[in-house]
């Protein structure tokens, strides 16, 4: 009896043993790799049973994976800045069995860990510490470009890389203080030479106006006086031109018909050519 109950425990712990199950989670994917050799298909979340002597079943997360670091990468002058980075990545689910033939279950520190450090010494080397500021948002869209030109080959998709803090060093931060304030005194520097040029150009265009103006009226003056000139010396070429000897002549005779008929005693001495008339009145 006690030999019959013997075999059949032997004959249910080697089915046991013989059988085992995992569970593959939700955020995961899985595959059978069996005497070594990869087999087809994609285990998606649910539980599997497989042979432990034979078979072995694989497990990758497809879920995002977030790798935070605090580098020291140096800048184009050789100075040394503390930047916060992150980098958000995931798997493609399909692309699980090619990561584990060619890279293996540590492919985040050797693919997107080691490709990360190097593209952002790369990028901050190209930059002075001053310049990785205005910068960041570039540096941080050249980094991921360049980071998921490198680990997508894999089949590894980069959801994101965030630059989030740029720790400078004392003597970079002074720099840039002075450099802004002397920029700050050189747009009022600037400001104030504008408004003395400004005020310059207004006097100078006011007195070319006046200049302008004053001219104008001289030369108005001129035509007027001109017109004038002209109206005085046409008026006397008319007199002239109608004082002639016979209107003379015939003008002194009116002259004295007026005189001769005037009851007051007069003489009248004349040349023949011109008259003088003199009245002599009586008493």
């Amino acid at each position: 009896m006690k030999n019959t109950f013997k075999t059949a425990s032997m004959f249910l712990l080697l089915a046991s043993m013989a059988c085992a199950c995992k569970t593959v989670n939700p955020g995961e994917v899985g595959f059978y790799v069996h005497k070594g050799v990869i087999k087809p298909g994609i285990l998606t979340a649910g539980r599997y049973g497989f042979n432990p002597f034979v078979t072995k079943l694989r497990k990758f997360p497809t879920r995002i994976t977030e790798y935070s670091a605090i580098m020291s990468p140096p800048t184009k002058e050789g100075l040394e800045v503390k930047m916060d980075l992150t980098v958000l990545y995931h798997i493609k689910p399909d692309a699980a069995p090619d990561i584990y033939t060619k890279v293996g279950m540590d492919y985040g520190k050797k693919i997107v860990i080691n490709n990360f450090m190097a593209i952002v010494r790369e990028y901050t080397m190209t930059y002075s510490a001053i310049e990785l500021l205005g910068e960041r948002e570039t540096i941080e869209q050249n980094i991921e470009d360049k980071l998921r030109g490198a680990i997508s080959p894999y089949g590894i998709i980069l959801d994101d890389v965030l630059v989030k803090d740029i720790d400078m060093p004392a003597t970079v931060l002074q720099a840039i203080e002075d450099k802004a304030k002397a920029d700050q005194v050189a747009k009022l520097t600037k400001l104030e030479l504008e408004t003395k040029r400004e005020q310059e150009d207004f006097e100078i265009e006011t007195k070319e106006k006046e200049l302008k103006f004053s001219l104008e009226k001289q030369k108005s003056d001129s035509v007027i006086m001109q017109i004038d000139a002209n109206a005085i010396k046409n008026y006397q070429n008319t007199i002239n031109w109608s004082l002639t000897d016979r209107l003379l002549k015939y003008r002194s005779i009116e002259v004295t018909k007026e005189l001769v008929k005037s009851p007051n005693a007069k003489i009248i001495i004349t040349d023949g050519k011109s008259m003088m008339l003199n009245s002599i009145s009586e008493k």
